[in-house]
């Protein structure tokens, strides 16, 4: 016997019918929403210009730092004061080729030319003086010369009366007291004439050392004039060497004390160039490790020669050497950049780090 069980009146045919266009508006709403879900979804999402996409790729993989910073003299020279001056007139300014005779300032100092003029005639009244003193010790040896010649005389005069009386006195002509008085004449003649010649060489001697003390006190005022000289012309300062003026440390009409720093030349050939890398790539360099530096368009290789241990503004500063001629364009205080090559691997996988990410530390990669 068949028994008839009540149905789900709801879900028949007949039903789905009568609410077709009900569901048709339901299903539009999913979609809507939906549609609008995504929407709000993907506002959050970052833009694909604000993205870095890197690529992995396999082969030969260097390790550089760069750097940059600016071409120095490794041999300056600092000019400064040697005393009081005012600053009359600048001739070059800094960027300026020089030479040694080139002149960079011009200064006064009144006082400097009172005591050279001072120094000038104490000098000379002193060079005078030495002159007086040689005329008259000449007087005194002339003096003595003629002296000289006059015993010398008397000399030659007693051994004629003595040779002409030892041959009379061997006839009996004149007698013996005679003969001996002419022989005691010429003993103490040649007795005078050393004493005359011992006094003349001693006079001779004093005169000399005389003479020498006066001729250094010529030496010392000499001394003292060229150095007020030596004053006076480096109130012109000269460049002193080849090279380009680096620093110009004062102005026109300014006052300055002794010591005072004027100017800072550096020489053109043996320029190195001081680059400042980051404090967290410092431990990677090491002296000796290549490098390459540019120079407005030019590439040129360098070496590491000294890595400054201090660090300023979080950079630490590593001075390279060029290993072949600088262009032409090359001189003091240019801007340069550098790269330096701190390490070479062959046959690895690799790809570009994030930016801002230390050594042997963890970050997020999104694939």
């Amino acid at each position: 016997m068949d028994i008839v069980k009540p149905g789900n009146k709801g879900l028949t045919p007949k039903w789905f019918a009568s609410k077709r266009w009900l569901l048709i508006a339901a299903a539009v709403g999913v979609v809507v929403v939906g549609y609008a879900t995504r929407t709000t979804a993907s506002s959050s999402n970052l833009s694909r210009s604000a993205l870095v996409v890197g690529e992995v790729k396999k082969g030969r993989f260097d390790v550089t730092v760069d750097g940059y910073g600016e071409l120095k003299s490794s041999s300056t020279r600092l000019i400064t004061s040697v005393s009081k001056a005012t600053v009359e007139e600048v001739m070059l300014k800094p960027g300026a080729k020089v030479t040694a005779d080139s002149v960079i300032l011009r200064m006064s100092n009144p006082q400097v030319d009172r005591d050279l003029s001072l120094a000038m005639e104490q000098l000379e009244t002193e060079k005078i003086s030495v002159q007086e003193i040689i005329l008259t010790k000449q007087r005194e040896l002339q003096d003595e010369d003629a002296k000289m010649l006059e015993e010398q005389s008397k000399l030659e005069l007693f051994e004629i009366r003595q040779k002409a009386l030892t041959e009379l006195a061997k006839d009996g002509i004149v007698s013996k007291i005679d003969y001996a008085e002419i022989n005691l004449k010429v003993v103490q003649q040649q007795r005078n004439i050393k004493i005359q010649r011992e006094r003349y060489a001693t006079l001779q001697r004093i005169n000399n050392s005389q003479i020498e003390i006066r001729k250094k006190l010529v030496e010392q005022k000499q001394f003292a004039y060229d150095r007020v000289l030596e004053q006076k012309d480096k109130l012109t300062v000269r460049a002193g060497k080849e090279g380009t003026l680096q620093q110009l440390y004062v102005k026109l009409g300014q006052s300055v004390e002794p010591g005072k720093d004027l100017a800072l030349i550096g020489g053109d050939k043996d320029l190195n160039a001081q680059i400042k890398i980051p404090q967290s790539k410092s431990d990677l360099v090491h002296l000796g490790q290549s490098a390459k530096l540019s120079i407005g368009a030019n590439a040129v290789q360098a070496v590491v020669v000294q890595i400054d241990p201090g660090v300023v503004d979080g950079s630490v500063t590593v001075e390279l050497q060029p290993k072949q001629v600088l262009p032409g364009n090359a001189r003091p205080n240019l801007n340069v950049d550098a790269v330096i090559e701190v390490g070479s691997y062959d046959g690895v996988l690799f790809v570009k780090r994030p930016a801002n990410v230390a050594p042997n530390s963890t970050a997020n990669v999104f694939a």
